[in-house]
């Protein structure tokens, strides 16, 4: 116990031996700190508390839309901070200051500078809150409290003012480029309808593309059909033809009609001459003066006649030769096939031309089609496009209509911005603070008193030392 007390005793005989120094020292610092602060002029300090008020109107769509504008609704900290530095701007200053003289306030002309004002003018933004509390500090000879809380009102109007008219130019601009892109919208619509129209006029559209594709297809299967059969039928004539004419070039032209026995009519004749010249002789032998030579040559005719009858056959054949049937049938096949065939090779000819016509069509349409419906697709999707850009704008429109109309806005709140708090003269001055100025001017006279106690006890033992 004693070992702990001994350190405790030395101090005390330390403060004992330099009870007047330290005590002096004290004082004086304290006096000194008194003195400066009565001297120092007492400065007041006026503040304001503003609310940035987050519109009514929010607007129903996404914020990655292109009409997203100001007002869309919300507030960020960057706006409460661009604000906050706008408040310290000369421009502002300037005009607050130019207001107040405007209305002929006694002390104003006390105000310090612009840049004395833009030092001592705080605009401190509530991290968890939309209020910026604006303040200010000015001397008794720069007017005090009283020009403190009038520098801030006036500078929290003109805000006010400030952003309800750049609201107002910036909502009377929206209108403008809505009402402007409202038109080109209407006029975009209205060429690209007669654009749809015109194509439509030449090119037709899908109700008509698709049943005259269906027709066309069935066309051209009914001209298969057709030329098929007319080329089957032509084929079959020619070879019916060919075969007519193979017939024709074996086929006797003349055929037997008929047949028919009769006597001879030569031997008929030689019969009738032979009973004549018998008759003759008959009579010339019975005639007197006929000589033997005359009769000699009658019995040689008639020797001669009967030889000849029995060289000529009694019957006589005829025979009757015609035009055969089956020939001419043939003959008038060969007549009227060759027409049939010209026939049946210029219906195919036609059925050809017509069946290459229609391909030709059908290619043709199939061709376009594709390019017809992503033309027709696109034009049809520029057309909803811009109905959307429509419906939007008018949305936007109606919207800038009734923020501009102001409806259910209170007076004091002008600009997105409520004065919370009015700035009210206060009598207590924000410094100098003496209870401050006294404690810590006590602590320090008391450190510096204690330091220069030791620093001449550091310097008596040095001596003492010395001369030991």
């Amino acid at each position: 116990m004693p070992q702990k007390e001994e350190p405790l005793h030395d101090y005390l005989q330390f403060i004992r031996k330099y009870d007047f120094i330290i005590c002096l020292s004290t004082l004086l610092v304290l006096g000194t700190a008194l003195v400066i602060s009565l001297r120092i002029p007492k400065t007041y300090s006026a503040s304001t508390r503003l609310h940035l008020v987050q519109p009514n109107t929010a607007s129903p769509l996404s914020s990655n839309n292109l009409f997203q504008t100001v007002f869309s609704g919300g507030v960020d900290r960057r706006e409460m901070a661009t604000i906050s530095e706008r408040f310290s701007t000369e421009s502002m200053l300037n005009t607050a200051v130019e207001n107040l003289e405007e209305n002929d306030l006694v002390g104003i002309q006390s105000l310090p500078s612009i840049g004395n004002l833009k030092r001592k003018l705080r605009a401190q933004i509530h991290p968890d809150a939309d209020y910026i509390d604006l303040s200010i500090e000015l001397t008794e000879a720069e007017g005090g409290e009283r020009n403190a809380a009038l520098l801030v009102n006036q500078l929290a109007r003109d805000m006010q003012t400030l952003r309800s008219e750049n609201k107002k130019t910036r909502l009377a601009k929206h209108q403008s480029l809505l009402e402007q892109k409202r038109k080109d919208v209407d006029k975009e619509i209205l060429q690209l309808t007669d654009e749809t129209l015109e194509f439509v006029r030449e090119n037709g559209s899908p109700e008509t593309w698709y049943p005259q594709l269906a027709s066309l297809l069935e066309h051209y299967r009914n001209l298969q059909e057709r030329l098929g059969t007319s080329e089957q039928a032509l084929h079959t004539v020619r070879g019916r033809l060919t075969h007519f004419k193979n017939r024709q070039e074996n086929l006797p032209q003349q055929t037997q009609i008929s047949e028919t026995r009769n006597h001879n009519p030569f031997w008929l004749h030689l019969r009738e001459k032979l009973t004549d010249l018998e008759s003759q002789r008959i009579g010339d032998t019975e005639k007197a003066g006929k000589s033997s030579h005359e009769l000699s040559g009658q019995e040689a005719q008639i020797a001669e006649i009967r030889k000849q009858a029995k060289n000529t056959p009694q019957m006589a054949t005829a025979t009757t030769y015609g035009t055969s049937p089956h020939y001419t049938y043939i003959q008038n096949q060969l007549i009227e096939l060759p027409p049939t065939i010209e026939g049946y090779e210029n219906k195919t000819e036609e059925l050809k031309k017509e069946l290459q016509k229609t391909y030709s069509q059908l290619q043709k349409l199939l061709n376009q089609i594709p390019e017809n419906q992503h033309t027709f697709t696109q034009l049809r999707t520029k057309i909803e496009l811009a109905g959307t850009l429509k419906e939007e704008i008018e949305k936007r429109y109606l919207e800038s209509e009734i923020l501009s109309a102001g409806s259910g806005v209170p007076a004091f709140q002008k600009g997105d911005i409520e004065i919370v708090d009015i700035a009210v003269p206060r009598k207590v001055a924000v410094s100098p603070q003496f209870k401050l100025i006294v404690i810590l001017s006590g602590v320090v006279g008391l450190c510096l008193s204690v330091t220069l106690a030791l620093l001449i006890e550091y310097f008596k033992s040095s001596a003492s030392r010395s001369q030991s």
